[in-house]
């Protein structure tokens, strides 16, 4: 009887040490945004009032940032381009509520919740869809390489025409064509014509066309 009994408590004491040992070898559990291990946690709004020193905009030369001058400091603040337009009405001295973010390349930027001027307020929302979808504009032409246009990134990312035309194309189209076009060659394109959205506001009065097709000394390449 005496054996019996420790037999027993011998397995239960290896069960309890196995269960014990699974238990540690388990990985820890991560927080489903909920908790303070998850991902979408609570960020403070900040509020910065200054005036504006530069606006800022994207390829499409559409406005989409602003830096605010506060004492002797200068808070780059990103806004979307669909409030553009309501946000250039508010006058020059300004007060933004936003969350305070990094950027991949390490700088600091201002992610709006609100920019307030003139008694006004712009909120961070989405763009209103239009009851009716802006319909394609194709466009076909020749004219004469003025500038290239370079990205963020450093790639060429567009030629810019002699006729107010930004031809957009893609950087590895860009590098192919690089040995047969240069500044001052003349193209033939043909492509979309990008419209602006409600809200958007350019900072030059070009055309952005998204190249479909380009003749490069009489021959015609598909751009994709």
């Amino acid at each position: 009887m005496m054996k019996k009994n420790i037999l027993y408590s011998i397995v239960v004491a290896i069960l309890a040490f196995a269960s014990i040992s699974a238990l540690m070898a388990q990985p820890p559990r991560h927080g489903h945004g909920h908790g303070p291990a998850g991902k979408n946690q609570l960020e403070q709004v900040t509020t910065y009032t200054g005036s504006i020193s530069e606006w800022t905009y994207n390829d499409d030369f559409i406005y989409d940032g602003l830096y605010l001058k506060t004492g002797e400091t200068a808070v780059f603040v990103k806004f979307p381009p669909h409030l553009g337009q309501p946000i250039r009405s508010l006058g020059n001295n300004i007060s933004v509520k936003g969350v305070l973010k990094h950027t991949p390349e390490g700088r600091q930027e201002l992610k709006m919740v609100s920019i307030s001027g003139k008694g006004q307020t712009v909120y961070d929302r989405k763009p209103t869809p239009r009851a009716v979808p802006q319909q394609e504009v194709f466009i076909t032409g020749n004219a004469k390489i003025n500038k290239m246009q370079i990205n963020k990134r450093g790639e060429a990312c567009g030629y810019m025409l002699d006729n107010g035309v930004i031809l957009r194309i893609p950087p590895h189209i860009a590098l192919q064509l690089s040995q047969m076009v240069q500044v001052g060659s003349t193209i033939g394109y043909t492509g979309i014509e990008k419209e602006l959205k409600d809200g958007q506001v350019q900072a030059q009065n070009y055309k952005i066309v998204r190249s479909q097709t380009l003749s490069v000394n009489g021959t015609q390449y598909m751009v994709k």
